[in-house]
């Protein structure tokens, strides 16, 4: 994208491509996938989110053209660390934000990150690392809910 350069911008978003267990993944929803990198100190502030926190810029952001190499998985050892590790995160944010769930809801959730990683973002277009993919995502994505749940029932237990 080009610049107007009669505008004033404070913040830029470089394309991220990022790689998964042998692959550069090219769709599945990470592509194309514009993260808000660099930025004038004072014009940008983090968010509080617990899991995926996100720089917010207080102006204009551009977008940049060039991709930042992104190696977020070498192997399924960190893919099953990172699933675990964040949707423990993402389930005490959303549980500390009123979000309730049962094993029905978690299932329905993880059936949904799936078909929608895997058909409805082109995940099968990825190969196998994106069959793989939209299994972790809905893998993630039920844990997150049966997470939730049995932070419900802690919370029922200790009342």
């Amino acid at each position: 994208m080009a610049l107007n350069h009669s505008a004033h911008v404070d913040c830029f978003a470089i394309p991220r491509l990022s790689w998964y267990c042998g692959r550069f993944i090219r769709h599945s929803g990470w592509s194309p996938d514009y993260v808000d990198r660099l930025f004038k100190r004072g014009t940008a502030r983090f968010s509080d989110d617990l899991v995926h926190e996100r720089l917010i810029p207080n102006g204009q952001v551009a977008k940049l053209k060039n991709p930042m190499l992104h190696f977020s998985f070498m192997n399924f050892s960190q893919v099953l660390e990172k699933i675990d590790r964040y949707s423990t995160a993402s389930a005490i944010q959303a549980f500390a934000r009123g979000k309730r769930s049962n094993p029905v809801n978690a299932i329905f959730h993880g059936l949904w990150a799936f078909f929608k990683t895997y058909f409805i973002k082109a995940g099968f277009l990825d190969g196998k690392q994106g069959l793989a993919l939209a299994l972790s995502n809905a893998e993630g994505s039920y844990y997150r809910y049966m997470k939730i749940w049995l932070l419900e029932i802690h919370e029922k237990n200790e009342n």
